[in-house]
């Protein structure tokens, strides 16, 4: 198994090719009032509705990913289900 520090992680992302389609990172937003009635520490959510696409955030970076990879290997039409 391999092991990586957080520096060579983000590395290994930075170097992987894309399609840019999303308007990435989404923010996190600070949720104050379910925060203070859980009385727990400060609770942030994931904005990814706000990739500015219809369908969220993990289909959109998956999306990114492979597109890339298929035009990388010459592909001319991409079929997703």
């Amino acid at each position: 198994m391999t092991t990586f520090r957080e520096h060579q992680l983000e590395q290994a992302i930075a170097g992987l090719p894309r399609v840019t389609l999303g308007v990435l990172p989404t923010p996190l937003e600070p949720l104050p009032r379910l925060s203070q009635a859980l009385g727990g520490p400060p609770i942030y959510i994931k904005r990814d509705d706000l990739t500015g696409l219809g369908f969220g955030g993990n289909k959109t970076r998956m999306l990114e990913l492979s597109l890339a990879h298929a035009l990388e290997q010459g592909a001319d039409t991409i079929v997703f289900g």
